[in-house]
């Protein structure tokens, strides 16, 4: 008797367990994907960009200021007295140049943080909705995840979801 009720208490574990994992509906997203084809993302990837060149456009001109002066610190036909002034002066730009490259560099990193934190919220919180509009459990960063068949999969759906809640300008 004991026997049976144990084989019996497990069977109807087992069915319990078997019927919740038949409710359970998983995904999985690329958030790389969503950041290279929404709108979002390549909206802020293009400001990214264009901040970037705006900086390194400024430290291309400060590094031929430096170009200059040094080329003329090597020309013989010059005063030693005027090199003093200009060594002087490129000391002090290479100073400035330094200062500017470190300082652009974690600006550089703070707005791209911001930015993709700002973009990894607005993900979630599409994902979030959409998930809970079909019916997801769990979804996980495809990355993270050792396998899955590719139906399970809602990076383009995320994608055409990001695009509708924000289609830019």
């Amino acid at each position: 008797m004991r026997k049976s009720l144990t084989a019996g208490f497990a069977l109807a574990l087992s069915l319990v367990a078997a019927s919740a994992f038949a409710q359970l509906k998983i995904a999985v997203v690329e958030p790389d994907r969503i950041m290279d084809e929404s709108k979002e993302g390549k909206r802020i990837q293009a400001q990214l960009k264009s901040y970037h060149d705006q900086k390194q456009n400024e430290i291309t001109a400060k590094e031929a200021e430096i170009k200059v002066l040094e080329e003329k610190l090597k020309d013989p036909k010059y005063a030693e007295d005027k090199k003093e002034e200009w060594r002087a002066a490129f000391n002090q730009k290479v100073y400035e140049y330094q200062a500017f490259a470190k300082a652009a560099q974690e600006e550089m990193e703070n707005k791209q943080n911001k930015a993709l934190s700002e973009l990894q919220n607005k993900v979630n919180a599409v994902v979030t909705k959409y998930a809970a509009a079909k019916g997801f459990s769990l979804v996980f960063v495809k990355r993270l995840v050792v396998y899955n068949a590719e139906a399970l999969d809602i990076t383009t759906e995320i994608v055409a979801e990001m695009d509708k809640a924000y289609p830019g300008p």
